[in-house]
């Protein structure tokens, strides 16, 4: 298997007949692996190539985290269709910096690493305070991390120009957001309350988000091709991965009063727009989120600490959210040793997985055939030997 780069329009080609839903000439995946010369060492490494918390530790340090992301495009293949994504990660939820609460980095003791590192928006408004607060915060030079926010992405998308994308930031949820301004206890107490205080709140939040998403993506527009997110998925036009994760927490005819015409409403503004559908209580609501003609796809992850998302114990959700005719969006990290099964038990035109590889020749093995990799088939150590014997005679 040839580790080739210069495919970029092929595979942006790609990915725009798998995004207007049209018939592919082969199915979409995209992959990292090191070099076989690179400095990568670890896992945190690779880890840190899709999430890093680079800004998160430092707000405006912009140019050393674009280093340290350049170093790591040197360093680690992007293949299949993935394309090189740049993601200014402040946590998620970063919305709700806009409206005074200011991020809180904490390093975790995760096994994974920089998996456990996160960053919280927490703070307890009083409810009498919240509308007043939403409704008096302006996006203008008066913002700080309105500012900030532009000043990072202008910056990043004019030195990525047409080499690499730029992500938008991680907005969160409108609900998120607001459990970030009250907490999660207050918003449920409200919601039983005073239920128009939840709903006003809502529709400032998500009108403050929009004008945000907007106005960055412009500057992206300006300077790079298409459209990113912490997804690292690439899109010709504009997407956005949709979440409530406070959602999770609700029953189902809460879910239809407070988050779903929300969801609604931000997903009709997008071209497209993947919904986030994080953890198993969030289930419960996946006929409201099928039915809505605005969400293109579904991104399952089965909850922080849980195991992977490409897992064929969830097959039965994945089929049923291939039925309604949605996508379905898996990022898969570990090793990709069963991506030749999801894509025979799955429809491809409406799936797509993102893996990463610990090294050159796990990605030769495992990648389906139609990749150029061995479908797994055969021993890998010995398959590892052969080939390390065959680069070793060329070089």
């Amino acid at each position: 298997m040839k580790l080739d780069y210069s495919n970029i329009q092929e595979r942006k080609d790609r990915l725009k007949v798998w995004w207007q839903n049209e018939d592919i000439d082969r199915p979409c995946v995209g992959f990292n692996c090191p070099y076989l010369d690179s400095e990568i060492t670890n896992l945190n490494q690779i880890t840190d190539f899709y999430i890093g918390f680079c800004l998160a530790k430092n707000h405006d340090n912009i140019e050393g985290c674009l280093d340290e992301f350049e170093f790591l495009m040197d360093n680690i293949y992007s293949g299949g269709d993935n394309i090189y994504s740049f993601f200014p990660n402040y946590g998620a939820g970063s919305v709700a910096a806009l409206f005074g609460v200011e991020p809180e980095y904490s390093k975790g003791s995760d096994k994974y690493g920089p998996v456990g590192e996160t960053v919280w928006y927490l703070n307890e408004i009083p409810i009498e305070e919240v509308i007043s607060r939403l409704e008096n915060t302006e996006l203008n030079k008066n913002n700080e991390w309105y500012v900030r926010y532009l000043n990072i992405i202008e910056y990043a998308a004019k030195r990525a120009g047409k080499d690499y994308s730029i992500a938008m930031i991680d907005l969160g949820g409108v609900l998120d957001v607001l459990s970030s301004l009250l907490g999660p206890k207050n918003v449920i107490l409200t919601m039983r309350r005073d239920p128009k205080i939840i709903e006003r709140a809502c529709s400032l939040i998500l009108e403050k988000m929009q004008k945000l998403y907007n106005d960055l993506q412009a500057l992206i527009d300006k300077y790079s091709d298409g459209c990113d997110s912490w997804l690292n998925l690439w899109c010709p036009d504009h997407y956005y991965p949709v979440q409530s994760d406070f959602s999770a927490m609700l029953n189902p005819n809460w879910f239809k009063r407070f988050g779903l015409p929300f969801i609604k409403e931000q997903a009709e503004q997008l071209d497209y727009a993947i919904y986030h559908l994080d953890g198993e209580n969030q289930i419960n609501h996946l006929d409201e989120l099928l039915s809505l003609d605005c969400i293109d796809g579904i991104q399952w992850v089965p909850g922080a600490g849980k195991e992977i998302t490409a897992s064929t114990k969830w097959m039965p959700l994945y089929k049923k959210i291939q039925a309604a005719g949605k996508k379905v969006i898996l990022n898969q990290f570990e090793d990709g040793t069963k991506i030749n099964f999801f894509y025979e038990k799955l429809d491809p035109n409406l799936l797509y997985i993102s893996t990463f590889f610990m090294d050159r020749f796990r990605a030769e093995f495992y990648l389906p055939k139609f990749l150029g990799g061995q479908g797994g088939e055969g021993n890998f150590r010995k398959f590892k030997r052969t080939r390390k014997k065959e680069l070793k005679e060329n070089n």
